[in-house]
């Protein structure tokens, strides 16, 4: 269920057709091709009103005309604060046992809204995750949850990379930012050395904001930097573990 185009984006992964990325065109080496398609696994989408300073009277009622399917996993992006604070209700309407909400713009989810609906969440046993960009999804929110991020390969970014001397031979995701960024940039910082770290960073900053990645730039209170920076972070952080960049994690914290 979303009120953000930014779902789009993470429906449009785990589908994977054709077009979904075209950064590379027109030499693209099709390396998206070997993830698959995950499409037969969606068995709904719901666009529902996005966060808006008017009131949501009757959420059961909204709730109930959007005739809900029967799913493991609830993935909500940037609805109606109001329907958000009636989880419950989405919860008896599908059967869901585990709910991720995702947190691409400070306004999606304030905090002491988030703070409401994980009681919730927690007081009738449901898996919930909050994850603030959704790329620092970790392991460890619940069995379904893990299952998803192993299944789909999502979550925080993480690569495997092959090296020849101190150039980056090869180098893919075996977990990407849900939204496919991880795909882009391992793309971009291939064939590049890893001496000169300024270039290589650069590299990777230019191909997450080229892709572009959909976070706010507005400075989130709670974690204090704009979260398109996290999530820049992350890009950063997951190529300097693959190829051995040891100093990377110190020099994303300066920042």
């Amino acid at each position: 269920m979303y009120g953000d185009v930014f779902a789009e984006r993470v429906i449009g992964n785990l589908i994977n057709f054709k077009t979904f990325c075209e950064g590379c065109e027109p030499t693209c080496s099709e390396c998206r091709a070997g993830y698959g398609s995950y499409v037969g696994d969606i068995v709904g989408i719901y666009p529902v009103d996005p966060p808006s300073p008017s009131m949501i009277e009757e959420p059961k009622d909204y709730i109930d005309g959007l005739n809900l399917t029967e799913c493991d996993l609830l993935l909500i992006v940037a609805i109606h604060h109001d329907l958000l604070a009636s989880v419950d209700l989405f919860i008896q309407a599908t059967g869901a046992k585990a709910v991720i909400v995702p947190i691409e713009d400070p306004t999606w989810v304030p905090p002491g809204l988030r703070a409401q609906v994980t009681e919730t969440l927690d007081t009738i046993g449901i898996e919930n995750a909050f994850p603030k960009p959704f790329c620092t999804l970790e392991f460890g929110s619940g069995k379904i949850i893990d299952e998803f991020m192993k299944k789909y390969r999502i979550g925080r970014p993480l690569h495997y990379a092959d090296m020849k001397d101190d150039v980056i031979a090869e180098i893919g995701p075996l977990r990407s930012a849900p939204c496919g960024c991880t795909w882009y940039v391992s793309q971009k910082v291939r064939g590049k050395s890893i001496k000169n770290t300024d270039e290589l960073f650069d590299t990777i900053a230019k191909a997450h904001h080229s892709y572009p990645c959909t976070a706010s730039m507005a400075k989130d209170r709670e974690v204090g930097d704009a979260l398109l920076h996290v999530a820049g972070y992350n890009a950063r952080y997951a190529v300097c573990e693959a190829v051995g960049i040891d100093d990377c994690k110190s020099t994303i914290e300066k920042n």
